[in-house]
């Protein structure tokens, strides 16, 4: 009883860690605003940093994996906390371009990366072999609703004290709220050491060995396809809605509701995936998205909003769900000494499909001036994301990973 209250409170600090982390991370766009005003950079140039940001995540991905594996949650988060402080405090003092490249798009990405998805994940699955998928779902809910805070909240402190004052009151928060937390209370949990569930054996795997998988790598496959398919609505819904004749005001606003939609769906898919299997669960958010991408392609004019309203609510239940999916299913095939690794492999999918949906998404605009081919495209490969995790589930797929076990003996 002792180790589940453990458990349910190293979630719920999770929820408060990764939602202020990612918070001020998706809120990039408030402070490129004031940033503009300020220095009169280009757009292209001033947004670019975000680029570096992605770029730098996927890239380190696999570096934090691997100290996680070695040093545990605890001081890979901790010393997150130490450089996202930094970075944001260091980005206060900017006075040209290439140091805000510097200190917000390598120094603060470093701490975003070592306070994001992958150590969170770690953490969850160390301390949960059942109720996984829900706990997975507590925790990735608060990265919706730091998302619904802290842009408002930021932008109340620019207007009020101004960037400067506003990035060091994030970095004190930083050093003063959430590091004390991780240090004084992440560890490593009772399942660090276990192998993988779905096996049943003590087996453990490795980076090395997983990269060898037909699991790992069918699961890969999904989470492009699954990225590319998101990533292309999400970059183009603004732009679509404002060229079928709504304003850009409305287009804005109705789709800041989807942080709001996507944080329950988090948490009811996480119950969804404990209570049935997490292949039904994933079919079912699928077929959940699929609505709302529908929605989304049926508005062609003004005069039926109640479409877009139908487009938030699934798809946004949708939106971000998968990733407690795709975690949860992971850490039953990988869990153990090696999972952290192997999940920081794993996450570079998330970049690569995100990176060719957002461009493909633009291409297929300029060839044909409508996002009709886009959005379609966008339906396929979400079904073939589908597919993917259901051969990945089958026994034949995980008895021939198996086999890797033995061969690594010899």
């Amino acid at each position: 009883m002792r180790r589940i209250s453990n458990a349910w409170f190293l979630a719920s600090l999770g929820f408060l860690v990764l939602g202020f982390s990612r918070g001020i991370n998706s809120s990039f766009g408030v402070f490129y605003v004031a940033l503009l005003e300020t220095f009169g950079w280009s757009r292209g140039a001033t947004a670019g940093v975000f680029s570096v940001n992605l770029i730098v995540d996927a890239i380190i991905s696999p570096v934090v994996g691997h100290l996680l594996d070695r040093y545990g949650p605890k001081r890979v988060v901790g010393t997150g906390c130490l450089l996202l402080a930094s970075g944001l405090w260091l980005s206060s003092q900017i006075t040209s371009l290439w140091q805000f490249y510097i200190f917000f798009g390598l120094v603060s990405s470093l701490g975003f990366s070592f306070l994001g998805m992958i150590p969170h994940v770690v953490l969850i699955s160390e301390w949960f072999s059942s109720n996984r998928a829900s706990a997975l779902g507590a925790m990735y809910a608060g990265t919706g609703i730091g998302i619904l805070l802290l842009a408002p909240l930021i932008e109340w402190l620019i207007s009020t004290w101004g960037w400067e004052r506003a990035l060091q009151s994030l970095a004190v928060t930083v050093l003063v709220l959430l590091a004390p937390l991780v240090l004084g209370f992440y560890r490593r949990g009772p399942y660090a050491d276990k192998g993988s569930e779905r096996s049943g054996s003590r087996n453990q795997w490795t980076a090395r060995l997983a990269l060898q998988s037909l699991q790992f790598w069918l699961l890969f496959l999904a989470r492009i396809f699954a990225a590319g398919g998101t990533v292309v609505i999400v970059t183009h819904q603004v732009a679509h809605v404002v060229d079928i004749g709504y304003s850009r005001i409305f287009a804005a606003t109705i789709f800041g509701l989807m942080g709001f939609t996507s944080t329950g769906g988090r948490v009811v898919f996480g119950y969804i995936a404990d209570l049935f299997s997490k292949q039904a669960a994933y079919t079912l958010n699928i077929m959940t998205t699929l609505i709302g991408v529908g929605a989304l392609m049926a508005a062609r004019d003004p005069f039926s909003p109640w479409l877009l309203y139908i487009y938030v609510l699934f798809f946004g239940i949708g939106f971000g769900s998968r990733a407690v999916i795709f975690s949860a299913i992971s850490a039953d095939i990988f869990s153990g000494k090696g999972f952290g690794a192997i999940f920081g492999y794993s996450v570079i999918s998330v970049g690569l499909g995100g990176a060719l949906g957002s461009w493909l998404g633009g291409i297929f605009f300029d060839v044909s001036g409508s996002y009709l081919i886009s959005f379609a495209l966008s339906t396929i490969v979400l079904i073939f994301s589908d597919l993917c995790i259901w051969i990945a589930s089958m026994r034949r797929v995980a008895s021939y990973d198996e086999r890797l076990w033995s061969r690594d003996k010899r």
